[in-house]
């Protein structure tokens, strides 16, 4: 399987609605590599934080190489 790049886990990320208010509006999206342990204890190879544009809501999510979401918080 091709590598995820991080053009790749931008889209992913922005196809995940809000948890808190389930819209799919986003002011800020942040793409970057995981780090070390994240990727080791969650296999998590990208972190996106996103700021909601509609609620406010500040949430983070681990995309793994396959594009599944690992974590959210």
């Amino acid at each position: 399987m091709p590598k995820l790049t991080k053009e790749k886990a931008e889209k992913i990320a922005r196809a995940h609605a809000c948890s808190h208010c389930k819209e799919y509006t986003y002011r800020r999206l942040t793409v970057k590599a995981a780090p070390k342990a994240i990727t080791e204890e969650l296999g998590a190879v990208w972190v996106a934080n996103k700021t909601c544009g509609v609620c406010d809501y500040k949430e983070e999510i681990g995309i793994a190489e396959d594009g599944d979401i690992v974590y959210a918080s």
